[in-house]
């Protein structure tokens, strides 16, 4: 699975000084540092660039803001869920026999899709995660795309997820309190929620709601 990346480009007050300087900034979320450790760049004119890495993912990079695109591993992303074609992901789903929990989180087919919107897309489709990704039909596949920019877009107004595992200095999202079967104990029909771990990624659904295919 290809790691995560959080791109930084910089608008209004400090776009100077990239341009004077010609260093755009990419954070790329590839490897572990110390939690302890603050990154710490200083630019002109007594700003500073501060990277906080609160769970231990990271790293930061500086490439050309022209190229970055083809550069590993970036190449290697595939289009958001706001951006793909439902039929192009149908084709690409056709060749994985792989659970759909696994394949959701597989960043070189569909990129931005955590583990926790995982969880919830496959719930609300009513999809079993063991499910064979190459059995879905084109129906299915729309609903999926559909499905997966309505939970981003809902978790993006609410500032995004915050578990208890995480804390942005204090600054929390509001979808947690939306959320229907990741880390729950009932779903909201009352159905008791399953937790099982997919290719080592907990995952937490319905058994009932979720019912695989026979």
């Amino acid at each position: 699975m290809l790691p995560l990346f959080l791109i930084l480009e910089w608008k209004e007050s400090i776009k100077y000084v990239l341009e004077k300087s010609h260093n755009p900034v990419i954070i790329q979320l590839l490897k572990r540092v110390p939690i302890d450790k603050l990154i710490r760049n200083v630019l002109d004119e007594g700003m500073e660039l501060r990277y906080n890495d609160v769970r231990k993912f990271g790293r930061m990079k500086l490439v050309d803001h022209d190229d970055y695109k083809n550069q590993l591993p970036l190449s290697k992303l595939g289009p958001e869920p706001f951006e793909i074609d439902y039929l192009e992901l149908y084709q690409k789903l056709k060749k994985k026999n792989k659970a759909i929990k696994t394949v959701l989180l597989d960043q070189s087919i569909m990129t931005g899709i955590g583990n926790i919107y995982a969880n919830e897309i496959c719930y609300q489709m009513h999809l079993n995660p063991y499910t064979k990704a190459n059995v879905l039909s084109k129906k299915r596949v729309k609903e999926l795309v559909d499905v997966a920019c309505e939970i981003l877009n809902k978790a993006i107004l609410q500032g995004g997820t915050t578990i208890h595992s995480f804390s942005a200095n204090g600054i929390d999202g509001l979808f947690q309190v939306q959320l229907k079967v990741h880390m729950q104990k009932h779903c909201p029909l009352g159905h008791e929620i399953k937790k099982v771990m997919i290719n080592e990624r907990g995952t937490y659904y319905c058994p009932i709601c979720q019912k695989a295919k026979r």
